[in-house]
């Protein structure tokens, strides 16, 4: 729960406190992200090599995260009046028992495309978005996700050493953060990157289809 004190500060300012960054970090990022418009202090931080779960652990402690709402209406994919629009049809359906998804609603109704949509919640998640393009998954990084786990969640592993372990996700949320983070207990480092759904399970289709052309064989 964060504090009072915590309340009027910048995020910048607690990493400071907490040791996470120098203060001489904290300038050279700030600095940076005048020449960067519309660039979080958190995704500059994590692009000079901080580590992007003590960022994402401070914001979230501390109630710094900025909510995707917000973003959209930072990056000016939505007005404030179309976020409350957007956001008063999200709670109808909730009503139906349709839980739709904010990012669903917002390229259903037409307000935006999923492009800008996934860089909206970069910015809110604190992760890249990462290509998939040419990336071929390599079964025995995959193993610790386990193939059910990963077709439901649409899960890639990008690396995955003793030290560090490299996550694509095409739809995060906080409750599987934490699920992978889990599994993955142990390692120094988790890292979370954002990647198209249908890469994500192009990529699958690749490394669990056995009709599809094996790389590995």
């Amino acid at each position: 729960m964060p504090t009072s004190s915590n309340r009027s500060k910048g995020l910048g300012q607690i990493l400071v406190e907490k040791n996470i960054i120098s203060q001489r970090q904290l300038d050279a990022a700030l600095e940076h992200q005048q020449t960067r418009k519309g660039k979080y202090l958190g995704q500059i931080l994590f692009e000079m090599g901080v580590s992007q779960t003590k960022i994402n652990t401070i914001l979230d402690q501390c109630n710094k995260r900025k909510p995707l709402g917000q973003v959209l209406v930072d990056l000016k994919i939505l007005s404030p009046q179309e976020l409350d629009e957007l956001l008063e049809n999200q709670r109808k359906l909730q009503e139906t028992m349709d839980r739709q998804p904010l990012g669903v609603l917002l390229v259903d109704l037409g307000y935006t495309t999923y492009e800008k949509y996934l860089e909206a919640l970069s910015k809110h998640f604190n992760m890249p978005i990462v290509s998939l393009e040419d990336f071929i998954p390599h079964p025995s990084q995959q193993k610790p996700i386990g193939e059910k786990y990963a077709k439901k969640n649409k899960i890639i592993v990008l690396e995955n050493d003793e030290i560090k372990v490299k996550i694509a996700l095409a739809e995060p949320t906080q409750s599987l953060i934490e699920e992978v983070q889990r599994i993955f207990k142990g390692i120094q480092s988790v890292e979370f990157y954002l990647a198209y759904p249908l890469k994500v399970e192009a990529c699958l289709k690749r490394l669990f289809d056995p009709f599809a052309v094996n790389q590995f064989r």
